[in-house]
């Protein structure tokens, strides 16, 4: 059996529906078993290779575990246990934040944007000086 790929279980879980906080706790606790399995192993004489091999065979296949995961409601994130209320609230709460976005943006980038009016403020001084010496020199030209 080859050595798992805690990533691609991680992902699997995700995508199933467990909360993040669950699954990557989950994936945290199975890398340590399994590390603690590799090193039993190597303390009784066998080499790394075989080592992995055997702690991978004593985990388990990976789509059992997820399989048995996904199952479990409490483990789910409330958007996967209560779908028809996610479809009405997930709207709702990006309306109601989408109005803070630019609020947002311009506190991240206030040099920029601060840079920014002190320019336009500048070219339209320069721009009423110019409208200001054509006007005067139409009326004493």
């Amino acid at each position: 059996m080859r050595e798992p790929d805690f990533n691609v279980v991680a992902t699997r879980l995700l995508k199933s529906g467990i909360a993040p906080r669950h699954a990557h706790r989950t994936i945290n606790e199975l890398r340590d078993h399994y590390d603690d399995l590799v090193d039993a192993a190597v303390d009784d004489g066998a080499n790394s290779k075989q080592a992995r091999r055997k702690a991978a065979a004593k985990l388990g296949a990976m789509d059992d575990f997820v399989a048995a995961m996904a199952s479990r409601r409490e483990l789910k994130t409330w958007a996967f246990r209560y779908p028809r209320v996610a479809v009405v609230v997930y709207p709702l709460a990006c309306l109601a934040v989408l109005p803070a976005v630019p609020v947002f943006a311009g506190i991240a980038h206030r040099t920029a944007l601060m840079r920014w009016g002190v320019s336009l403020l500048g070219a339209g001084l320069v721009t009423a000086l110019m409208f200001l010496v054509m006007q005067l020199s139409i009326i004493f030209g």
